[in-house]
């Protein structure tokens, strides 16, 4: 059967096309289109904490001063920042849908990839020890195969030349999040998740890997799990991130910590 794919891929050589976009190309990267578009989603105002996009930019934001999103603002966070790829909307959406619901494992080294240039010269997660990557529970991993956040965690551990330590654990299986507001999600998720190796992380900055930030309600929840383990600082990344509404409060006041 090997020899006849090869034979087959030789006379019909597979057509490379953009792995978001799905543009015919030369290469197996993302093209220059997609990129320019998710350089461009950089520039574009974020939650100084959560890092999710801004529906509209802050109301007369402080000249210099990080803007917080209205929950952010209000609850804090164990966390002190996260930040994504992208909006979860159109590629990067898709991207992430057919990487987690169809088994697209490819897709992962080219959204970790997008992951880390968003971050690399970031103070925050230059100063990354460890990754851990946001774990499924034992039934939902037997279910789909593999962990989405745990493959993009070892494209960015290799990127960021940091260790990949699976040390958190999901001890039982949530409901789903879609539908729940906030306090539904928080609520959802407590007491979810549990440290396999506290010593792993004890006074290390640790980076949370995700494949999406809806609420934040997950990385919150992952990062009070971290902190009262005696992680010294917490900071996530996602492929993409939601979209939410800025507050006019100063990035202080954010904080759990």
């Amino acid at each position: 059967m090997k020899l006849i794919a090869g034979l087959i891929d030789l006379l019909f050589p597979p057509r490379l096309a953009c792995p978001l976009c799905g543009s015919p190309q030369e290469d197996i990267g993302v093209c220059p289109g997609c990129l320019n578009k998710i350089a461009g989603y950089r520039r574009e105002p974020v939650c100084f904490r959560c890092g999710r996009y801004f529906q509209r930019p802050p109301e007369a934001p402080v000249m210099d001063e990080a803007v917080l999103c209205r929950d952010c603002a209000v609850e804090g966070r164990f966390f002190q920042q996260a930040r994504a790829a992208g909006p979860y909307q159109e590629e990067l959406r898709d991207a992430v849908q057919r990487l987690k619901y169809t088994g697209r494992k490819g897709l992962a080294a080219h959204l970790s990839g997008l992951m880390f240039q968003a971050v690399e010269n970031n103070p925050y997660y230059i100063m990354a020890q460890v990754i851990a990557p946001v774990p499924l529970s034992p039934e939902r991993l037997r279910q789909r195969g593999f962990n989405q956040s745990e493959l993009l965690a070892f494209g960015l551990a290799e990127k960021m030349k940091i260790p990949l330590l699976p040390v958190l654990r999901k001890i039982r299986e949530t409901p789903p999040q879609t539908g729940l507001d906030r306090a539904g999600r928080e609520a959802n998720l407590a007491g979810a998740f549990r440290i396999g190796d506290p010593g792993a992380v004890r006074g290390k900055t640790v980076l949370v890997v995700d494949d999406v930030v809806t609420t934040g309600s997950t990385l919150n929840n992952v990062s009070e799990t971290l902190v009262r383990g005696g992680a010294a600082t917490v900071i996530c990344i996602a492929a993409a991130a939601g979209r939410t509404f800025p507050a006019a409060v100063p990035a202080g006041a954010g904080s759990k910590k």
